[in-house]
């Protein structure tokens, strides 16, 4: 009888011990490599270009690129999760950590799809940040250039180009016409 394969259970803290551990989620446990697209990472600048002007409008706050992190998944202690932009504000963190993640969930978490996400891992990220208490999730699909929205009341929708991003209750006054947070230079 061939004895189990042991598979070691990670934390965000001994992820972030490793040399390059910045690069690095933790998702049940399980070290995994932030990948993204340079489509995707510019998608995900095209946003917070929207979003920084609505910040100075008078809404403290910061955004987050794919490197910052969020250790926010109590069932799951040492998991951490990097969306590829967030939004938090002043009044849940008023300082960031130097090292490490933030411990307070964003008002806004932004997942913009690279040709190697599979549809059930962003599926599941987005569902975990909201049961986590993210306000409000959008995944950006780059090819079809749609937006999934999830919603801390469970509710969802599904935006196209002509529709409007709306920062809901969880950003007052933040909008964005779908079509615009798509490079015009990509088909």
């Amino acid at each position: 009888m061939a004895a189990p394969i042991e598979t070691k259970i990670w934390t965000w803290q001994e992820a972030l011990a490793l040399p390059d551990g910045e690069r690095y989620e933790v998702v049940n446990g399980e070290l995994r490599e932030r990948k993204m697209s340079s489509l995707s990472s510019k998608i995900a600048m095209l946003i917070s270009r929207y979003l920084w002007p609505w910040i100075d409008a008078g809404h403290p706050g910061s955004v987050t690129g794919s490197d910052g992190g969020f250790a926010i998944f109590p069932w799951t202690a040492g998991d951490v999760r990097m969306p590829d932009l967030a939004y938090i504000s002043y009044a849940r963190i008023a300082v960031f950590p130097e090292r490490g993640w933030v411990d307070q969930p964003p008002e806004l978490a932004v997942e913009v799809v690279s040709p190697t996400d599979l549809a059930s891992d962003v599926d599941e990220k987005a569902n975990d940040y909201i049961r986590a208490g993210v306000d409000l999730v959008w995944v950006v699909f780059p090819r079809t250039r749609l937006v999934h929205v999830y919603r801390r009341s469970g509710s969802r929708d599904i935006l196209g180009p002509d529709d409007v991003l709306s920062g809901e209750e969880a950003m007052p006054g933040f909008s964005v016409r779908v079509r615009d947070i798509f490079p015009s230079d990509t088909p």
